[in-house]
């Protein structure tokens, strides 16, 4: 089930402003003058919610069967799983937590009793959870999980479960109708772009509630550090409850969140807000209140809010090598590229392009020489190490790469400022590399994240990371990643979009089948090709070429084209 995108739109970046997070002091909330209802640009929107009626205890059910329809009674959301709580204890029905924790399961739930009276395991072949906040986490194949629940019998006789953990257990076809997936959003660290994080929610009258909860609660672990909220630590709804009243989304919040913020504050936490919201069919507009509508400032928009841009494009001209030289490619022709100095004796292989087309960045023949150049400019050493990845371009034109240890069994990870050489690059914490090579890394195009190949012990694995940086933009770490799931192995990873990224296991010889993998634990392969040795993927899915010893192919609808592109190497979008 594909994540879905909000028309939060390609938005002009402006200057970079410091968000300004502490609040403190105690003068009076700002509730008067002009208050904000933005419009919100209408977009896909999440599909309305599906009803589903469940049974309730069937009389005289033994303890097996009553698990059983348990389990297929987790479907029902209405009335706060009423049907549900019919098969627990009164007392236990007025603990239970449903969405505490989802489980998905592939195969039909194995119940069985234990030596303990009134004691049963349910058996579950796990594809995956979600948490309370919607985060999901991915499981590997054969993962299966235990589930104990205690049952007694009630006065009139009738088994009850007096004992079971929070949480609902779904099979897989029912995730797809009952689950939506949805993508909040988060500032990146320089406010010039939205990051997004990709929750699954149950879908029901109350999600616009789940999803500004979800938001308020801050991101994902692995996006902690790396992204930024316009709402502080502790924030929460002033009522449970989003409602939408034609068109026009109230969201109430907690009275103590305003106290001495800025108009520039109030500002970016409407819009923050709004982009969070725009995906529902039903709203239109946002409006924050705090117990009455909040005053967003006298000049709206504030001169220093800056609208982040989500999503951002990377054109349609790619650097690749031919001739042992780097050249601009587009619609199948290669184009010098003006100034260039030549890089022939160098072997440059895996070139990289700004996003501005200005810079270049490339690799020697063995991998373990990176270079920087661009129109009219010397050809400087930035870096040097062994089985260095594809060099990698973010926003502010770092450069990035990861070298091998000389044992192969570690990695680090090093980046180079704008114009920089090899004794200016930083390195890049990341302790969990100590053990793994890095194969492939690049930076998202928001900056935030870095989409990583690791390989260990014959096993490969496709990570993703949030970047931490300092105050003036520069790397410091990597933040915790957490995995996506291909169906093979994989040695190569492109970003294709926000939550989309194409892998593969590259081959001079053998067929290879690329893989779209969405950050909701979505996967779609693509038509196979003989001998794929290199990806490149632009902005969006039938933006993907692909390197062959013959030469380069483009994507076109299900499968490739006919005739490939000869004397062209290596493409590469701006990135």
């Amino acid at each position: 089930m594909a994540a879905r995108r909000r028309s939060a739109g390609q938005y002009l970046t402006l200057l970079l402003l410091p968000l300004l997070l502490v609040i403190s002091g105690c003068s009076s909330i700002p509730v008067s003058g002009p208050v904000g209802v933005i419009t919100v640009e209408p977009g896909s929107g999440t599909s309305d919610p599906l009803i589903f009626n469940p049974l309730g205890p069937r009389q005289d059910a033994d303890p097996e069967s009553l698990l059983n329809s348990f389990i297929d009674a987790g479907i029902g959301a209405a009335g706060d799983y009423g049907v549900a709580r019919d098969y627990l204890t009164e007392e236990f029905a007025q603990e239970w937590q449903p969405e505490e924790r989802i489980i998905i399961y592939s195969s039909d739930p194995q119940i069985s009793a234990t030596p303990t009276a009134g004691v049963f395991q349910i058996q579950l072949e796990v594809e995956g959870t979600i948490n309370a906040e919607g985060i999901r986490t991915g499981a590997e194949a054969t993962t299966t999980e235990s589930i104990t629940a205690e049952l007694v019998q009630n006065v009139d006789g009738q088994w009850r479960i007096a004992a079971i953990p929070n949480g609902i257990m779904i099979s897989s076809p029912t995730a797809d109708l009952l689950l939506e997936t949805y993508s909040l959003y988060f500032y990146s660290s320089s406010f010039e772009h939205w990051v997004p994080d990709v929750r699954w929610f149950v879908n029901r009258a109350a999600i616009a509630a789940n999803i500004v909860e979800a938001m308020l609660e801050g991101p994902a672990p692995y996006l902690q550090g790396s992204v930024t909220s316009a709402f502080p630590e502790g924030t929460t709804l002033g009522v449970e409850s989003v409602p939408i009243v034609n068109g026009t989304a109230t969201v109430d919040l907690s009275a103590d969140i305003l106290q001495d913020t800025s108009d520039l504050i109030r500002q970016q936490m409407q819009q923050q807000l709004r982009v969070n919201l725009a995906g529902l069919n039903t709203v239109n507009s946002v409006q924050m209140t705090v117990g009455q509508p909040v005053f967003l400032g006298d000049e709206i928009p504030n001169p220093n809010l800056i609208v982040p841009v989500a999503d951002p494009p990377v054109g349609n001209e790619q650097v690749v090598v031919s001739g042992s030289e780097l050249f601009l490619y587009q619609a199948d022709q290669t184009v010098p590229i003006e100034g260039m100095p030549s890089v022939a004796a160098l072997d440059p292989q895996d070139p990289a392009m700004s996003r501005n087309e200005a810079d270049f960045a490339f690799l020697n023949g063995n991998r373990t020489r990176l270079y920087t150049t661009g129109a009219d400019e010397e050809i400087l050493l930035a870096g040097t190490g062994r089985n260095l990845t594809a060099p990698s371009f973010d926003p502010n034109n770092w450069i990035w790469t990861a070298s091998t240890l000389a044992d192969g069994q570690a990695s680090t990870v090093s980046a180079v400022p704008p114009g920089g050489t090899q004794d200016r690059a930083v390195p890049v914490t990341a302790p969990w590399l100590a053990d793994a090579e890095v194969l492939e890394l690049r930076v998202s195009r928001d900056g935030s994240r870095v989409l990583v190949v690791t390989e260990q012990d014959g096993v490969s694995r496709v990570l993703l990371a949030g970047i931490v940086r300092n105050n003036d933009r520069t790397p410091q770490s990597l933040s915790t990643p957490r995995e996506l799931f291909a169906s093979g192995p994989v040695n190569t990873a492109k970003w294709v979009s926000e939550d989309t990224v194409i892998v593969a296991e590259t081959s001079t010889e053998g067929e290879v089948t690329p893989e779209f993998l969405g950050l909701d634990g979505s996967a779609e392969a693509l038509a196979p090709l003989p001998g794929i040795i290199h990806l490149s993927a632009g902005t969006g899915p039938t933006a993907v070429f692909a390197a062959t010893p013959d030469g380069v192919r483009n994507r076109v609808g299900d499968t490739w084209s006919d005739e490939p592109v000869e004397g062209v190497q290596d493409p590469a979008f701006p990135g």
